[in-house]
């Protein structure tokens, strides 16, 4: 008879909770990235309207001008900030994943032990039953070749 584990379709769930929370961790990995780069390109974008203020200020420019790029200054370090909280939120998300991860492969991991441990037992018992054939084998072939 073939090994046959009566929870095997709780270790298949539990398999899929372990995909499904690897997936949520990658989704939540790559929207830090995003964030991470999106506030990059801001910070970029701050440092080359600094550079351009300079550069303005040096060729001679109006206080209108000035202004504008104060302004815009401004609006992009508001941007950074706001993307910062983003970040934040996302990297709170993505540890939660990994917490939910870690669970789950757990979970995983407690039912996929019980069935190695059953299939070991299962085996053993089947190398005894047929280490007991054999010995009956081999005693009824004894007693026969004893009673010719």
């Amino acid at each position: 008879m073939p090994f046959h584990f009566s929870l095997e379709t709780l270790l298949r769930l539990r398999q899929s909770f372990e995909r499904q929370e690897e997936l949520l961790l990658q989704r939540a990995n790559q929207r830090v990235q995003r964030l991470g780069q999106h506030i990059q390109e801001v910070e970029a974008a701050i440092a080359d309207n600094a550079m351009q203020q300079s550069s303005h200020l040096q060729a001679g420019t109006s206080a209108a001008e000035v202004q504008f790029q104060n302004l815009w200054r401004l609006a992009l370090k508001q941007i950074r900030e706001q993307i910062q909280v983003e970040l934040n939120h996302a990297e709170q998300a993505r540890n939660m994943c990994m917490a939910n991860l870690s669970r789950a492969r757990r979970e995983y991991e407690v039912v996929a032990r019980l069935r190695h441990r059953q299939h070991e037992l299962y085996f053993r018992e089947e190398g005894r039953q047929d280490q007991r054939r054999a010995d009956d084998l081999f005693l009824l072939r004894r007693l026969y070749l004893k009673s010719r």
